[in-house]
């Protein structure tokens, strides 16, 4: 076997991560009016001259918002909540001060060309919000009382400075200049909102996210689609257009890709020198993306052909890290053969890495997939 020669340093840090290191799926700065993550068709490349790829739009709430089911207590909200913002920066936010938002959309948690760009079709003329009291008022409130705006969105290539179009529906291929995963309002002395004295207190900010289309050729069934959505001084503009200051940030899941009832995703975890303690340490992660929380069936087979299975809880948005020797499992001859694990669990989206170290300076790690 061919060994990577990392830090044993490295290595430990990257195996101390705790869920805090995938605070952007379900990061408590926001919230929504509902919990459970919707799905979104996938076309399949087949079917694509069929010509019915279209966009979804995460808060228009009505049967044409592009869903695969829809019920009429839906309520889907980007709640921006100010006061969870760290204080030095939610501090900032005073009578006077001038605002912007910036929005890229995400692919289980990735930032680039991933097949989920912003749509041409039902583009706003600006970004617009209310703010309220508590997230409940907000969601109470009245489609209409959107009256505050960030103003009008400029769209961006994945690098954050080519300014681009945007792919409209039906078509399926997204051309490379339109493949728009950025947005940002206006900045400049006299941009951006003004927070006045009236928002004082109303910290709840309920936020327009405008329709986003996928190209079903590059996104894959199970895939999270999230949107990280960021608020920054829109006064300043930098010489680097890429260099904005964000005083807070947070993301929201807003699709999940495939229409299928069952929601499942299965991990090989190729290579593990032990299940047992020995010359190396064996840890392994898995992260649950999602909103709903779920569970992974672990099997694992030894060179020598002892099977071990064990199950594995994992919470919405947090993730399982720990030592493989650690984990209870059921099985009989299982010693200290090298073995692979397979991790089949219940919910969509699922992603790994692997670790191993012989304590001094031999270390190696892979992610999965």
């Amino acid at each position: 076997m061919k060994k990577l020669l990392v830090s044993v340093t490295l290595m430990v840090a990257i195996f101390g991560f705790t869920a805090g290191a995938f605070a952007a799926f379900g990061d408590p700065i926001c919230v929504s009016c509902k919990g459970t993550l919707r799905n979104i068709p996938l076309i399949t490349i087949a079917s694509q001259t069929t010509g019915v790829c279209t966009g979804f739009d995460y808060d228009l709430n009505s049967a044409a918002d592009g869903y695969c089911t829809y019920s009429s207590k839906n309520n889907y909200r980007l709640i921006f909540q100010v006061c969870n913002c760290d204080v030095a920066s939610a501090s900032q936010l005073v009578p006077g001060f001038r605002v912007a938002i910036r929005m890229e959309i995400l692919v289980n948690g990735k930032t680039g060309a991933n097949g989920a760009y912003w749509s041409g079709t039902g583009v706003p003329a600006a970004i617009n919000f209310n703010d309220y009291l508590t997230p409940t008022a907000a969601c109470n409130a009245a489609t209409s009382d959107q009256t505050k705006t960030f103003g009008p969105p400029t769209f961006y290539l994945a690098d954050g400075t080519t300014t681009a179009g945007l792919a409209v529906d039906p078509t399926c291929t997204v051309p490379s200049s339109q493949k728009s995963t950025i947005l940002s309002t206006p900045r400049g002395p006299a941009s951006g909102y003004v927070i006045t004295l009236a928002d004082v207190n109303l910290s709840s900010w309920w936020i327009d996210i405008p329709p986003i289309r996928v190209d079903p050729a590059v996104v894959k069934s199970g895939d999270i689609i999230s949107v990280n959505v960021q608020i920054f001084d829109a006064t300043l503009t930098p010489v680097c257009p890429t260099c904005v200051v964000c005083l807070c940030q947070c993301t929201v899941d807003v699709a999940r890709v495939d229409c299928g009832t069952a929601s499942t995703s299965s991990l090989l975890f190729n290579y593990f020198t032990s299940l047992t303690a020995g010359d190396y340490w064996n840890g392994m992660a898995i992260a649950n993306p999602g909103t709903t929380a779920g569970s992974c069936a672990l099997k694992a087979v030894e060179a020598d052909g002892s099977v071990g299975t064990a199950t594995i809880s994992i919470d919405a948005g947090k993730m399982f890290v720990g030592l493989v020797e650690t984990i209870t499992w059921a099985g009989t001859g299982l010693g200290g053969s090298p073995a692979y694990i397979t991790a089949t669990c219940n919910y969509s989206g699922a992603f790994g890495f692997a670790m191993m170290s012989n304590k001094t300076h031999d270390s190696m790690g892979y992610k999965v997939p």
